[in-house]
């Protein structure tokens, strides 16, 4: 099978490594290489129809657990073989999902996937369209149901909220702000929070100009930039941070005394103790840092959800992948629109 295959810096040259990230020019589509084979309960080979890019990838700790590694998590494809008969899916099963980090490799023209990282594709969702949705859809997923503790409505209250639209408002019992809300984790913080937990959505970007109006389709009670928070001293029950920085430690005067502050951003995994030791932090705020982890139940919540309309998957581009270099370049700079970029097998 064909395969893109991260190489090792040149002899001579500084290894690759987190402090260190391989450049775009590492990725090598490379062929010939053994098709992989289901070996453990609960495996599952997939023929890989599209998967996804994801900024600073080639820095990630797990891209350089073993020399010559398949980069990739997100993924949509079809089953092609099971260890057992007796799994939960078949042979030409349509399915989407997300490989755990420490293994990824969907990068590829074929991957292992264990059943408790996919589940059926939407039907709603071409396999490109799919490919974006896991990584970023459930890093919100558990950072409002998980982390923040909003309840996670039944599907058909959450279709009857839909079908309510633009009768007489509901009351909102709790405000949430959002920050980052138009990247790709952002996008399906404000649908997932505004459309599915009907609760007041508050998001902040860097433009409004620029990002006010698809917020506002999305479900965003409010837009707002960051420098207009000021005003919003203590309002929010809940902040999901996507942007770390000064806007993160802006969010404890936003916060109420006793409201949950979530961050997301990677570069701020310490953020509570940075920020402790400099009296940034109120006693009454829970506040914490989680890497995604994803879950069936949460990928099969967010596919009925997609087929309801009740969220929508968003993409940049779609490249092959002999174009993986172009693409994770383009991925990784300033370029207009909103999603992921897309590798289609």
């Amino acid at each position: 099978m064909q395969a893109v295959r991260v190489h090792p810096a040149p002899p001579k040259a500084t290894p690759y490594s987190p402090s260190n990230p391989a450049p775009s020019t590492a990725l090598h589509l490379d062929s010939d290489i053994p098709i992989p084979k289901p070996s453990q309960p609960e495996e599952l080979l997939v023929r890989v129809k599209a998967t996804s890019i994801v900024r600073d990838m080639l820095a990630w700790p797990e891209t350089f657990a073993h020399e010559y590694a398949i980069p990739g998590n997100d993924v949509s494809g079809i089953v092609t073989q099971v260890f057992s008969p007796d799994s939960k899916f078949k042979p030409g099963d349509e399915i989407f999902g997300m490989a755990d980090a420490d293994r990824g490799a969907t990068w590829a023209e074929y991957t292992i996937m264990k059943e408790s990282e996919v589940t059926l594709k939407p039907t709603t969702l071409s396999f490109v369209q799919a490919a974006a949705v896991p990584l970023s859809a459930q890093t919100a997923y558990e950072a409002l149901f998980d982390h923040a503790g909003l309840s996670r409505p039944a599907v058909q209250d959450v279709k009857a909220r839909l079908g309510a639209r633009g009768q007489e408002p509901e009351q909102k019992q709790q405000r949430v702000l959002i920050t980052g809300a138009a990247g790709a984790v952002g996008a399906y913080l404000v649908q997932l929070a505004a459309a599915v937990a009907g609760v007041e959505v508050v998001a902040a970007t860097s433009s409004n100009a620029r990002n006010g109006e698809f917020l506002r389709t999305l479900g965003a009670d409010e837009t707002v930039e960051y420098g207009m928070l000021e005003q919003y001293q203590g309002a929010f029950d809940i902040i999901i941070d996507v942007v770390g920085g000064e806007v993160l430690e802006k969010c404890w005067s936003y916060v109420t005394d006793t409201g949950v502050l979530v961050s997301v951003d990677s570069a701020s995994y310490n953020f509570v103790s940075e920020h402790e030791k400099r009296g940034l932090c109120k006693t009454g705020v829970r506040a914490l840092f989680f890497i995604v982890k994803g879950s069936t139940e949460g990928l099969a919540y967010l596919a009925e959800l997609v087929d309801i309309g009740a969220i929508r998957s968003f993409l940049v581009d779609t490249y092959p992948l002999a174009k993986v270099r172009e693409a994770y370049d383009l991925a990784n700079g300033r370029y207009v629109g909103r999603g992921k970029f897309i590798l289609s097998v």
